[in-house]
């Protein structure tokens, strides 16, 4: 059974696996612009003509390179929570659905969800193993 919990358990957790990976790659973004601005400034400034320009252009290459990265894992993400979404709305039991969606979609903390469905955290524990052998009778 317990295999049962971590199978559903890692499933759920790609999408906010997939999430901190795009938040995570929009920082290098921003590193790389501010790099590319760094060295914009420092060519304004300077006479050489063929040293930085080279470094502007690796830069902007990887920066167009990374956005179409960004890009790829926002499609994957927005298939996966469709499918997500659509196998948790499968569920029977509205509680189920509803902590499922509240934990692995809106990536709220056991505690935020009992607060907010108005159980005590150790019935929410309970509840949320309940539902993940739930989901994972689906597949």
């Amino acid at each position: 059974m317990k295999e049962k919990v971590e199978c559903a358990k890692e499933y759920l957790g790609k999408v906010r696996r997939i999430d901190k990976m795009i938040d995570a790659k929009c920082e290098q973004l921003d590193q790389l612009k501010q790099m590319a601005t760094r060295v914009t400034k420092q060519i304004s400034y300077t006479n050489v003509q063929t040293s930085g320009h080279k470094d502007i252009g690796d830069i902007i290459v990887k920066i167009v390179d990374l956005e179409y990265e960004i890009n790829d894992d926002i499609d994957q993400l927005v298939d996966l929570k469709r499918q997500v979404i659509k196998e948790v709305d499968s569920l029977e039991n509205d509680d189920y659905r509803l902590l499922l969606t509240l934990k692995y979609l809106n990536y709220k903390t056991i505690e935020e969800i009992a607060e907010e469905m108005m159980y005590s955290t150790r019935h929410i524990t309970r509840l949320h193993k309940e539902a993940l052998i739930d989901f994972n009778r689906l597949s």
